[in-house]
Parts: structure tokens; C-alpha cells; sequence
């Protein structure tokens, strides 16, 4: 399918480095980036080198074209900041601006050569917009010419269809663990690390750097747990993202009216990591193996705002950009 960029795939690989930064430093991404908070160091690190490994993976047939982990977790994070489609859309067509500029820098951008980077991009994009128009979809208003009437009876079908659909899907616990071959002990491990954790939390009167690290620790065990089960790919790879940022982040840096707030939220996800331990492979009673996703998710997101590091900004940026 990517015959043409897989023949110059090693070029782009030993080139990445190069990409991203032309990609991050585009003057319209770095503004888009900054105003929404974003570090850009921060993002490249985390979100934009591996939307561009896995271009890569699906050109060498390493990954399927649309799965991208990662887009989940960073939509996610994109909408708990509320972050405007159109600055999503501003970001991610840079890339693909990018390969191009870079393939014509080499002399390698023909005909072929740009049809196959537009349909590598113009996929993931094409995903990108579909997860986060579904992530709002809920706030989105009734069309002026449809009446209440209408859009109820169409909702309540395709809140059935849904129902339907997500039945149909579902693996339970017991089926699962007959798929699967993981060291119990593994498992039974996470269970002290869950106890000493949240015992450390609980012991301070407010969070402290202690706390951050034993929690990092934690979801780091977490991580590689998730990592060997090929279902939790994206929950793996969101954890690994929020053990970095408790690893990094400096308390003296945070509101320090944010900081109860973090101790509830890790709380609640280490609570909630504890409850799909249990339900999965000790008491096996779970009916979805992915019944606390979207929660856990969501939280970790919400988590990821509140430590996220901010791009310092003059006054007459915060001007500009606000």
C-alpha cells in the first residue's frame, strides 16, 4: 500500500528527529501548542514522536492503518482542556505539510510519493476527527430544522444499536483469562505496591514529592503489567505518560490549591486500577474486561491537566494568544 515510502522508509527513520522538530516549530504549531497550555518539548516527547513511529510501523506493515494507540490518549487529554477541533486539525496537517517539504527537500516527492503520504495522513486524521467529534458527542445541539420529537426516536435507536454493538463485544473475564498467559505473582505483586501507596497518600496531610514517586512506581508496575496483555495497549501507554509526569513534575511549581485535588484524583485511579485487578483476575466476576476504561481514562487525563507543565509566556504573548 506504501510501496513508495517504504522504499525511503530508513531515510525517514534516521531523519525523525529532524521531522519533528521542522513538525513542532512550524510557527502556527508552536502557537497553537502554547496557547493551549502545551509545553512543546512536552508534546513532542510524548505524543507527536509516536504518532510518527507509528506512521512508520504502518508503512514497514508493522501496525494496522487507524489503530494508533496513542490518539486515544492524547484526545482524551485534548478534551479536558477543551481544546478547539480546529487547533487539533492545525496540529496534525503540519505533518503531513512536513513529509511532504521533507521529501521535497530530498528530491523524492513525486506524483507516488504524495499520494501515499496523504493517505497515511489523511487516515489517521480522518480517525482523529471521528474519536473526537464522538467524544463530544453528547454536546452536540439539535439541528434547528429536527424536532425534539425526531431526534429523541433517532437517538433512542441508536442508543440501541450501541447497546447492541457493545454486547456483542464484550469478552468477560473468565474468557479472557483462558486467551491469555500471565505470572499470577505479577499480578498479586501489584497488591502490596496498591496498599503502600495509598497508605503514603494518606499518611501526609498534602501531597508531596514522596507520594508523586511512590504512585509513579506504581503505575509504572502497572504499565508493564498491561503492556504484556494485548488488549490494554492504550491503557498501558497512558500510564507510562502520567508516570513520566509524576516523575518530572516539581509540587513547588503547582497551585498549591490544585494539590488536594491531585491526591483525590490519584486516589481514584489507584482505587479504580485495584478494582479492575480484582475483578479481572482474582474474583474473574467481570462481565467487560473493558468496563473501567473510559473511567480510568478519563481520570488519568484529568490528572495529566493538573500536572502538566505549562510553556512560559511574556505578557504580550498571553495577549496574543488568549
Amino acid at each position: 500500500m506504501f510501496h513508495t515510502i517504504l522504499q525511503n522508509i530508513d531515510l525517514i527513520e534516521n531523519n525523525q528527529d529532524k521531522i519533528l522538530d521542522s513538525w513542532m516549530h512550524h510557527e502556527i504549531v508552536n502557537q497553537t501548542l502554547r496557547k493551549n497550555g502545551f509545553e512543546v518539548t512536552f508534546f513532542k516527547e510524548k505524543f507527536a514522536s509516536k504518532v510518527l513511529e507509528f506512521a512508520i510501523s504502518v508503512v514497514k506493515s508493522e501496525n494496522k492503518l487507524g489503530s494508533c494507540p496513542v490518539i486515544g490518549v492524547m484526545l482524551l487529554l485534548f478534551k479536558k482542556k477543551n481544546i478547539p477541533l480546529s487547533d487539533i486539525f492545525m496540529i496534525c496537517v503540519h505533518l503531513k505539510n512536513t513529509l511532504l517539504t521533507f521529501m521535497h527537500k530530498k528530491a523524492l516527492l513525486d506524483e507516488a510519493m504524495i499520494e501515499e503520504i496523504a493517505l497515511l495522513m489523511d487516515h489517521n486524521f480522518n480517525e482523529i476527527i471521528d474519536e473526537y467529534v464522538a467524544l463530544y458527542y453528547k454536546d452536540i445541539r439539535i439541528p434547528s430544522n429536527i424536532s425534539a420529537k425526531e431526534e429523541n426516536k433517532k437517538e433512542h435507536t441508536n442508543t440501541k444499536n450501541i447497546l447492541v454493538s457493545n454486547t456483542l463485544q464484550t469478552t468477560s473475564a473468565q474468557d479472557y483469562l483462558l486467551e491469555v498467559d500471565l505470572d499470577m505473582e505479577i499480578i498479586q505483586e501489584l497488591d502490596e505496591l496498591e496498599s503502600d501507596t495509598l497508605d503514603a497518600i494518606d499518611a501526609e496531610k498534602e501531597i508531596t514529592q514522596n507520594s508523586l514517586l511512590e504512585s509513579a512506581n506504581l503505575f509504572e508496575k502497572y504499565a508493564k503489567v498491561l503492556k504484556m496483555l494485548y488488549e490494554f495497549d492504550e491503557l498501558s501507554y497512558t500510564l507510562t505518560i502520567l508516570k513520566d509526569l509524576l516523575t518530572t513534575t516539581a509540587l513547588e511549581t503547582i497551585d498549591k490549591s490544585m494539590l488536594n485535588m491531585i491526591s483525590i484524583y490519584l486516589k481514584a485511579i489507584i482505587s479504580d486500577l485495584q478494582s479492575w485487578r480484582m475483578g479481572i483476575f482474582i474474583t474473574q466476576e467481570v462481565e467487560d474486561i473493558h468496563y473501567l476504561d473510559k473511567t480510568l481514562m478519563s481520570s488519568i487525563a484529568q490528572l495529566k491537566v493538573l500536572l502538566l507543565p505549562k510553556e512560559k509566556c511574556s505578557d504580550e504573548d498571553e495577549i496574543e494568544f488568549f
